[in-house]
Protein backbone atom coordinates (compact mmCIF):
# COMPACT_ATOMS: atom_id res chain seq x y z
CA UNK A 1 0.00 0.00 0.00
CA UNK A 2 1.23 3.54 -1.23
CA UNK A 3 1.80 5.73 1.95
CA UNK A 4 2.31 8.82 1.14
CA UNK A 5 3.09 10.23 -2.27
CA UNK A 6 2.94 14.30 -4.46
CA UNK A 7 1.72 13.19 -7.83
CA UNK A 8 -0.24 14.11 -11.04
CA UNK A 9 -1.62 11.84 -13.09
CA UNK A 10 -4.09 12.58 -16.43
CA UNK A 11 -5.87 9.54 -18.14
CA UNK A 12 -7.81 10.14 -21.20
CA UNK A 13 -10.58 7.50 -22.20
CA UNK A 14 -12.46 6.98 -25.53
CA UNK A 15 -15.61 5.18 -26.37
CA UNK A 16 -18.80 5.36 -28.76
CA UNK A 17 -20.16 7.91 -25.96
CA UNK A 18 -17.44 10.56 -26.50
CA UNK A 19 -14.56 11.53 -24.66
CA UNK A 20 -13.66 11.24 -20.84
CA UNK A 21 -10.57 12.46 -19.05
CA UNK A 22 -9.43 11.37 -15.25
CA UNK A 23 -7.02 13.95 -13.61
CA UNK A 24 -5.78 13.13 -9.98
CA UNK A 25 -3.21 15.15 -8.29
CA UNK A 26 -2.17 14.26 -4.87
CA UNK A 27 0.41 16.21 -2.13
CA UNK A 28 1.83 14.86 0.96
CA UNK A 29 -0.53 15.39 3.89
CA UNK A 30 -0.77 13.80 7.65
CA UNK A 31 -4.24 12.43 7.17
CA UNK A 32 -6.33 11.24 3.93
CA UNK A 33 -8.45 13.89 2.29
CA UNK A 34 -10.10 13.27 -1.30
CA UNK A 35 -12.10 15.73 -3.17
CA UNK A 36 -13.48 14.41 -6.26
CA UNK A 37 -15.61 16.45 -8.95
CA UNK A 38 -17.28 14.80 -11.12
CA UNK A 39 -19.94 15.30 -14.44
CA UNK A 40 -23.62 15.89 -13.01
CA UNK A 41 -24.24 12.31 -14.75
CA UNK A 42 -21.70 10.63 -12.63
CA UNK A 43 -22.20 12.24 -9.17
CA UNK A 44 -23.43 8.52 -8.03
CA UNK A 45 -20.28 7.45 -8.18
CA UNK A 46 -18.78 9.31 -6.13
CA UNK A 47 -18.85 6.51 -3.06
CA UNK A 48 -16.79 3.79 -5.31
CA UNK A 49 -14.21 6.18 -6.27
CA UNK A 50 -13.53 7.51 -2.69
CA UNK A 51 -13.29 4.09 -1.32
CA UNK A 52 -10.99 2.97 -4.24
CA UNK A 53 -8.53 5.72 -3.39
CA UNK A 54 -8.97 4.47 0.48
CA UNK A 55 -7.98 1.12 -0.92
CA UNK A 56 -4.75 2.54 -1.83
CA UNK A 57 -3.59 5.66 -0.25
CA UNK A 58 -3.45 6.37 3.73
CA UNK A 59 -2.51 9.86 3.91
CA UNK A 60 -2.35 12.87 1.46
CA UNK A 61 -4.84 15.69 0.14
CA UNK A 62 -5.80 13.80 -2.98
CA UNK A 63 -8.21 15.58 -6.31
CA UNK A 64 -9.50 13.55 -8.20
CA UNK A 65 -11.39 15.68 -11.39
CA UNK A 66 -13.19 13.61 -13.95
CA UNK A 67 -14.16 15.74 -17.47
CA UNK A 68 -16.78 14.21 -19.50
CA UNK A 69 -17.47 15.20 -22.92
CA UNK A 70 -20.43 13.49 -25.04
CA UNK A 71 -20.19 12.36 -28.58
CA UNK A 72 -22.72 14.49 -30.79
CA UNK A 73 -22.43 11.64 -33.20
CA UNK A 74 -23.27 9.01 -31.14
CA UNK A 75 -26.29 7.06 -32.49
CA UNK A 76 -29.22 7.20 -30.64
CA UNK A 77 -32.57 6.29 -31.07
CA UNK A 78 -35.27 8.72 -31.13
CA UNK A 79 -38.96 8.17 -29.34
CA UNK A 80 -42.35 9.53 -30.27
CA UNK A 81 -44.92 10.50 -27.55
CA UNK A 82 -47.25 8.93 -29.92
CA UNK A 83 -50.20 10.58 -27.61
CA UNK A 84 -49.31 13.58 -27.49
CA UNK A 85 -48.41 13.87 -31.02
CA UNK A 86 -52.25 12.43 -31.72
CA UNK A 87 -53.14 15.42 -29.96
CA UNK A 88 -51.40 17.92 -30.75
CA UNK A 89 -52.82 16.50 -34.61
CA UNK A 90 -56.37 16.79 -33.14
CA UNK A 91 -56.00 20.41 -31.47
CA UNK A 92 -54.48 21.22 -35.03
CA UNK A 93 -57.51 19.93 -37.02
CA UNK A 94 -59.75 21.60 -34.76
CA UNK A 95 -58.49 25.20 -35.20
CA UNK A 96 -58.13 24.68 -38.92
CA UNK A 97 -61.91 23.60 -39.14
CA UNK A 98 -62.38 26.91 -37.17
CA UNK A 99 -60.52 28.95 -39.05
CA UNK A 100 -59.77 27.56 -42.66
CA UNK A 101 -56.24 28.20 -42.29
CA UNK A 102 -53.54 26.50 -44.20
CA UNK A 103 -52.24 22.95 -43.69
CA UNK A 104 -51.10 21.11 -40.54
CA UNK A 105 -47.24 21.00 -40.76
CA UNK A 106 -46.11 17.48 -39.38
CA UNK A 107 -42.82 19.24 -38.56
CA UNK A 108 -43.61 21.63 -36.35
CA UNK A 109 -45.84 18.88 -34.17
CA UNK A 110 -42.52 17.09 -34.22
CA UNK A 111 -40.70 20.04 -32.80
CA UNK A 112 -43.05 20.71 -30.20
CA UNK A 113 -41.92 19.99 -26.67
CA UNK A 114 -42.24 16.54 -25.34
CA UNK A 115 -43.05 14.89 -29.00
CA UNK A 116 -39.42 13.92 -30.05
CA UNK A 117 -36.74 12.29 -27.21
CA UNK A 118 -33.30 10.95 -28.08
CA UNK A 119 -32.37 7.47 -25.92
CA UNK A 120 -30.45 8.26 -23.33
CA UNK A 121 -26.86 6.30 -23.16
CA UNK A 122 -26.03 3.48 -20.96
CA UNK A 123 -24.96 5.39 -17.93
CA UNK A 124 -24.26 1.99 -16.16
CA UNK A 125 -21.94 0.47 -19.28
CA UNK A 126 -19.99 4.28 -19.36
CA UNK A 127 -19.39 4.31 -15.50
CA UNK A 128 -18.07 0.38 -15.55
CA UNK A 129 -15.38 1.89 -18.33
CA UNK A 130 -15.05 5.31 -16.77
CA UNK A 131 -14.29 3.31 -13.39
CA UNK A 132 -11.67 0.98 -15.17
CA UNK A 133 -9.96 3.80 -16.63
CA UNK A 134 -9.78 5.13 -13.24
CA UNK A 135 -7.86 2.16 -11.83
CA UNK A 136 -5.59 1.74 -14.85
Amino acid sequence: MICSMTAFARREIKGTWGTASWELRSVNQRYLETYIRLAEQFRGLEPTIRECIRQRLTRGKVECNLRFDVNPGAQRALILNEKLAKQLVEAAQWVKMQSDEGEIDPLAILCWPGVMAATEQDLDAISAELLSGLDA
